[in-house]
């Protein structure tokens, strides 16, 4: 099964690497530039394109791109989406965030408030200089328009149309997104930034998750059933 990985807004392929999966099966898609009053279901029609859909695949997404990966699903059909630190629907956002959509307070995002607001990382669960350098990078590269229009899509989202297997990972400190909605896997004190600053545990998690899965499917009828002699 091939896998398709999503990372999170004002970031890019390099934040799954603390994760321990290779191989030509995994695929890190990239964010397309956003246009002015995109919505998620736009993003995830320019990443349709890097998708073969002809083979059996999962889609895997941090954050927003948790929530791209639920609207790419609808024109893919994965056997199976995972969210990671991620949300389903409007429901699910936190207050700070409703507040962004009802004042508008994410059209302050630019180049040099996205610097000059960097010594909030802790907020965001990042302790490692390493790590904080690279998110750095990561967010300056991606720029503040980029951040600012990929905020405003998920404040204005309506909400996951997505019905097949769906698999979500989160952490019990995610202060972005708290966890205030059941979920499948919970890392423990597992921040919203736990994909890269704890990418052994969540590997484990998420290849669990999958193993759990076809396991499931094999095992179930018509399946493949494991035979021990």
């Amino acid at each position: 099964m091939d896998l398709y990985l999503i990372p999170g807004l004002g970031t890019d392929r390099r934040l799954f690497s603390r994760l321990r999966l290779e191989g030509p099966h995994v695929h890190f898609l990239e964010w397309p530039r956003f246009e002015a009053g995109c919505t998620l279901a736009d993003v995830a029609e320019k990443l349709a394109q890097a998708v073969d859909n002809t083979r059996p695949h999962a889609i895997i997404g941090v954050s927003m791109g948790g929530m791209v990966a639920q609207e790419l699903a609808l024109l893919t059909q994965p056997r199976m989406v995972v969210l990671i630190s991620s949300i389903t629907g409007p429901q699910e956002l936190p207050f700070f965030l409703r507040m962004t959509k009802r004042l508008k307070l994410h059209y302050l995002i630019t180049d040099r408030t996205v610097r000059i607001s960097w010594p909030l990382r802790r907020y965001f669960g990042v302790r490692n200089n390493e790590i904080s350098s690279l998110l750095v990078e990561m967010a300056t590269l991606e720029g503040g328009t980029q951040i600012r229009r990929g905020t405003d899509a998920i404040v204005r989202w309506r909400g996951s149309r997505w019905k097949g297997p769906l698999v979500r990972i989160h952490g019990s400190a995610d202060r972005v997104l708290p966890q205030q909605f059941p979920v499948d896997h919970v890392l423990p004190g597992g921040a919203h930034t736990m994909v890269i600053t704890r990418g052994n545990e969540v590997t484990h998690l998420l290849l669990s998750a999958l193993q759990a899965f076809v396991a499931k499917e094999e095992g179930g009828p018509g399946g493949r059933e494991e035979v021990s002699s």
